[in-house]
């Protein structure tokens, strides 16, 4: 039988109507140049109350600051944005838009300052000329305020969970202290010496208070850090006996990169033990004069001058003299680096590689952006943006995949 040139319709078969829906194209576009243009913002996608797959959070890119889908008319679409994407925590699903008989565009614009309460709602533009017929456009902020609803605030409960079975006890409870409450910023933890104490300073950084309308360091703040950031300080302090900690910056709205924003990421800025105290500092470094810090050298800074100024010849020139003239006299200044760095900075760096959930490191001495690949950590020559930020600080990224990948 040729099917191709016939067929017989059945006449005992029943016809289905199948509705076809029409299809509208729903898209939203960030602008955060107010803060950091390439804000890799990570993002889940809600349509009709569900999750768009794949259930795992994706993020903005520098080349690509839109999030776009197609869904049905009469859907409702709406966001999960920063440290709400973990599925445990989506709570405040955002930007919500009701898609009828046109596409939707929504344009949201990163807004800084505390004088700035609305909602993360939509307003509608005025339909121009120059606006496309088939298709609505909104406008809607990312304030400060919207920045604490899409970061999760983590109860007691959830952080005596998230921390690992063999977390140390007395770790443990120090975490748990801080999202139960805390009555000042100060928490005192014994040490694993007999009567030493860990004393840990939390500092008000600013940055919240600046663009949050109400914001509290010890309410809204901390609890909005990950547990496993200071459960990796606290550890580390533990067995490195240090005698003081002061943490400078934990979950902050708008500043940096993603990492504070998702709770991931934590600064300090001093270390002690019982008899040395050091400042987590390397200003100056690339100043062209006499060293007045402690952890830089005059001979040093000669060193990097002439690493400096070798690399540059080396971009210039290209031959394998002027290659090996630039290893010769980088190299000379990175062993400078390795032999003045304070054992006690390179004690605990070594003790935060060891932990699992700390995946980069960065400080005035060096920057490591992987801990757990092959690479080595790279010596601070605060010459680019990343090594002048951290030239006053540890910073430490904690890896939750559920949240940025």
């Amino acid at each position: 039988m040729n099917d191709a040139t016939s067929s017989t319709l059945d006449t005992n078969a029943s016809v289905t109507t199948v509705p076809v829906h029409a299809q509208r194209r729903v898209s939203y576009e960030f602008d955060t140049k107010a803060t950091r243009a390439d804000l890799a913002i990570p993002y889940v996608v809600i349509v009709n109350g569900k999750v768009r797959g794949p259930d795992k959070p994706r993020r903005l890119s520098r080349e690509n600051r839109k999030i776009a889908v197609t869904v049905e008319a009469g859907s409702k679409v709406a966001l999960y944005l920063n440290s709400d994407v973990h599925p445990n925590h989506r709570r405040n699903p955002v930007y919500e838009v009701t898609v009828n008989d046109k596409n939707v565009s929504v344009k949201i614009t990163e807004k800084t300052g505390n004088d700035d309460p609305d909602p993360p709602t939509l307003k509608p533009v005025p339909a121009t000329l120059s606006l496309s017929p088939d298709t609505e456009f909104y406008t809607a902020k990312l304030t400060g305020n919207v920045w604490m609803t899409i970061s999760h605030k983590y109860t007691e409960a959830e952080a005596n969970a998230l921390l690992p079975a063999n977390t140390d006890p007395v770790v443990r409870k120090a975490v748990c202290s801080i999202y139960r409450g805390l009555g000042v910023g100060k928490l005192d933890i014994p040490l694993c010496v007999e009567n030493g104490v860990l004393h840990v300073s939390f500092i008000n950084q600013g940055n919240p208070q600046a663009n949050i309308s109400r914001c509290s360091l010890l309410n809204d703040v901390l609890p909005r850090t990950h547990p496993w950031a200071f459960m990796a300080l606290f550890d580390m302090a533990r067995h490195t006996q240090l005698s003081q900690l002061h943490i400078t910056s934990c979950w902050r709205p708008s500043l940096g990169s993603i990492a504070h924003r998702a709770g991931l990421g934590i600064d300090i800025d001093v270390v002690a033990t019982s008899n040395k105290r050091i400042n987590i500092n390397r200003v100056g470094l690339t100043v062209p004069n006499t060293s007045d810090n402690p952890n830089i050298t005059t001979h040093e800074k000669e060193l990097l001058a002439a690493c400096t100024n070798a690399r540059l010849q080396e971009k210039l020139h290209r031959d394998k003299e002027t290659r090996e003239a630039a290893k010769a006299n980088c190299d000379s200044w990175e062993n400078e680096v390795e032999k003045n760095e304070p054992q006690l900075i390179r004690s605990i760096r070594r003790k935060l590689q060891a932990l699992e959930v700390v995946e980069q490191i960065l400080d005035p001495w060096y920057i490591e952006l992987n801990t757990k690949d092959s690479k080595s950590q790279k010596t601070n020559a605060q010459s680019s943006d990343n090594e002048r930020i951290h030239k006053d600080h540890l910073h430490i990224t904690i890896k939750d995949a559920k949240i940025y990948d």
